[in-house]
């Protein structure tokens, strides 16, 4: 298991299982080119557009994927709960506390806002140590409490602006279903 799957991971589920939540099983997956750069992939719970060539793994038993390039470095995750009733502080912190054991970072504090399509969401970066802000996730909620984590590492400085471009499109276009 990877550490953007591990920090996914502690964004939402350590906070849903004490909410409560069963960890939802294996789902069929659909995955669509699209005529642009990207890719539609739909399961049960949400969809989400991924860069073409980009591959999303088979879900875990608490609903964590992994989505890796064709080749070279770097990484995407998206991961599902809910409903909870968890607050942005506790999914904040809680996540801190796992990505933090995972690797050590610096944490901006965390943002809200409203995604593309209406949904209230969290974002907040972690700085590895080189001073470089290599972990980017953003939390996406809808009305009934479920929750979309996505989440990005950035192999290094040069590839930045081109990553965090297809990370922005990727929570841009994410539905809850």
């Amino acid at each position: 298991m990877t550490v953007c799957l591990s920090q996914v991971f502690a964004i939402v589920g350590f906070a849903a299982i004490r909410s409560g939540f069963v960890a939802y099983g294996q789902e069929e997956t659909r995955v669509s080119p699209l005529p642009h750069s990207f890719t539609v992939v739909e399961t049960a719970k949400y969809t989400i557009e991924i860069p073409k060539g980009w591959s999303i793994g088979k879900e875990t038993p608490w609903g964590a994927r992994d989505i890796t390039p064709e080749s070279g470095a770097g990484q995407f995750g998206a991961m599902t709960a809910g409903p909870t009733k968890a607050g942005w502080n506790e999914l904040y912190k809680t996540s801190l506390f796992f990505i933090k054991q995972e690797e050590p970072g610096t944490e901006t504090p965390f943002r809200t806002g409203k995604t593309k399509l209406g949904y209230d969401c969290m974002a907040f970066e972690v700085k590895n140590k080189a001073g470089f802000f290599s972990r980017r996730f953003t939390l996406v909620r809808n009305a009934a409490g479920n929750v979309l984590a996505l989440s990005i590492r950035i192999p290094s400085q040069e590839q930045e602006k081109s990553f965090v471009e297809m990370f922005k499109h990727m929570v841009d276009t994410a539905k809850l279903k």
